[in-house]
């Protein structure tokens, strides 16, 4: 492990280019932990001399507030003390086999010469017995799990499904995933990423069903980051995507449980990353983005309505305030007479054009979801009635905006928050912006443009080698029974074409 100093940058300080190093090569001993770790008050150094004669000496290391002292005390530290085998012995030699063998009331005690391997372990939540003169050190796994209770999705609402969402603590989550599938073709593999969070990250997915060639991908993509901290999921979905331009997610995050055991048995790989309640499911589409896992326990009639009103909401949310624009400064002779002259009607004393006043209100509703979001809820609340209600009525009284747009903006909104997933409501509202500008310099054929460019950025995106559009695109036209409409879940006899699943039977 290396800590490169660079160059100062504080004015009058002599420029520097030294190499501060740790030395985690070397032998175990207390005294090379105490150099590495001394510094922080939290790290307990205790020395304890047992045998017959209190002639074997040991230190016991760990970092307070991590371990359970109660096991440290009832387990560990009483029969080093009190047991009677342990309390014979003379030599180094035969503690270490003693401990090895169960003596101590731990199970699975981890013997290393490493003193790489032995940090990992303390810093994550173990404590070492020091053993100086053989240069042997013995971790046990006794990390406190102090954790927040399983609670309801906070960010995604549960209509008719699992309440269980997924918890800061990675253990949790895993066991979370066991209970819900209980196969033993179950792998949960984990690696770390980070060079000081240290974060573990688990990659789950079922042996005989997942593709191997995204399992490997996504180990090796994993392998390839190179940062200090994973403290949010995009540390992560930032290096794995293989798009980093474009607006749209790639990456399935979800809190909920049972979406992601859904994910997962349907041939995709799952990502829990220690110290956050969001996972990830692997690869991402359109379609899926657009189903709810509420789609699965109700009527196939009733979710397949809900589904194809979502399509729907997902057109007019991104093509209503363009459409608006381009109708009413290029093409009124589009509308109906009633309608065009309710419109000039409603628009009498407003002194800016239509672009500009649908831009004002798009940013001005931008605002007031963000302001709902970063103040405190029972204060958010308050902030979208007042600028929803009072101040935009106070500014259609003014004459500075028009009814319609008002009620343009607000289909729009209302549409883009029917969206299931969070990451998608939020690339449609920027390509909101796009197409309304397109809109503004040449009317609906701006639109027809600009829609074509989003087609085909669309159809030109892959993750991890499943086309975007799927099912719409490839070889996928055949599945269709789980897509704009949801068929009766009898006729979802095979998994999905593009995950290439090694075992593409799903019943029957």
């Amino acid at each position: 492990m290396r800590i490169i100093k660079k160059k100062s940058r504080i004015p009058n300080s002599k420029p520097q280019d030294e190499e501060i190093s740790i030395k985690t090569d070397g032998e175990v001993s207390s005294h090379n932990l105490m150099n590495i770790l001394g510094l922080s008050k939290d790290v307990i150094f205790t020395s304890v001399d047992i045998g017959e004669k209190n002639n074997v000496s040991l230190t016991i290391v760990y970092i307070e507030g991590l371990i359970d002292k109660k096991i440290l005390n009832n387990d560990i530290l009483k029969p080093l003390l009190h047991d009677s085998i342990i309390a014979v012995a003379n030599y180094e030699e035969d503690i270490i086999k003693h401990i090895e063998k169960g003596n101590i009331y731990c199970s699975y005690p981890k013997t290393t010469e490493k003193i790489e391997e032995c940090l990992n372990d303390i810093i994550s939540g173990s404590v070492a017995l020091i053993f100086d003169n053989k240069k042997i050190a013995i971790t046990f796994d006794i990390e406190s799990y102090d954790k927040r209770a399983i609670t309801e999705p906070t960010g995604e609402n549960v209509v008719k499904g699992s309440k269980d969402a997924f918890v800061e603590t990675l253990k949790v989550n895993t066991a979370i995933i066991r209970r819900k599938i209980k196969t033993p073709r179950l792998v949960i593999e984990e690696t770390v990423v980070g060079k000081q969070t240290l974060t573990t990250i688990a990659i789950v997915y079922i042996d005989g069903i997942t593709n191997r060639h995204i399992v490997d991908e996504v180990k090796k993509r994993l392998d390839s980051i190179d940062i200090d901290e994973v403290l949010a999921t995009g540390f992560i979905e930032e290096f794995i995507i293989d798009n980093n331009y474009s607006l749209f997610p790639q990456v399935i995050c979800t809190e909920r449980s049972d979406k992601l055991c859904s994910h997962i048995v349907s041939g995709r790989v799952g990502l829990l990353i220690d110290g956050l309640p969001v996972t990830c499911a692997i690869p991402g589409t359109l379609n899926m983005f657009l189903h709810a896992q509420e789609d699965y326990s109700q009527n196939f009639w009733v979710s397949s309505s809900k589904r194809l009103l979502r399509y729907v909401l997902l057109v007019l949310t991104l093509l209503l305030p363009a459409f608006y624009v381009a109708i009413t400064a290029f093409h009124q002779e589009m509308l109906p007479t009633e309608l065009a002259i309710a419109i000039e009607v409603s628009k009498e004393g407003v002194p800016i054009p239509a672009f500009i006043e649908i831009l004002v209100m798009l940013i001005a509703f931008e605002v007031l979801v963000e302001a709902g979001i970063r103040l405190p809820r029972s204060i958010g609340q308050t902030v979208s009635i007042v600028g929803a209600l009072i101040v935009g009525e106070a500014a259609v009284n003014a004459k500075l905006i028009s009814p319609v747009v008002v009620i343009v903006i607000a289909a729009t909104a209302i549409s883009g928050f029917a969206m299931p997933d969070q990451d998608l409501s939020n690339a449609l509202r920027i390509w909101r912006f796009i197409l309304t500008v397109f809109a503004s310099i040449i009317g609906l054929f701006g639109v027809s443009i600009g829609v074509l460019l989003l087609l085909f950025h669309l159809a030109k995106l892959e993750s991890f080698g499943v086309p975007y559009l799927t099912p719409f695109v490839a070889q996928e036209g055949k599945q269709m029974q789980d897509s704009i409409v949801r068929l009766p879940l009898k006729y979802f006899q095979k998994r999905s074409i593009s995950l290439q699943a090694t075992n593409k039977k799903r019943q029957g």
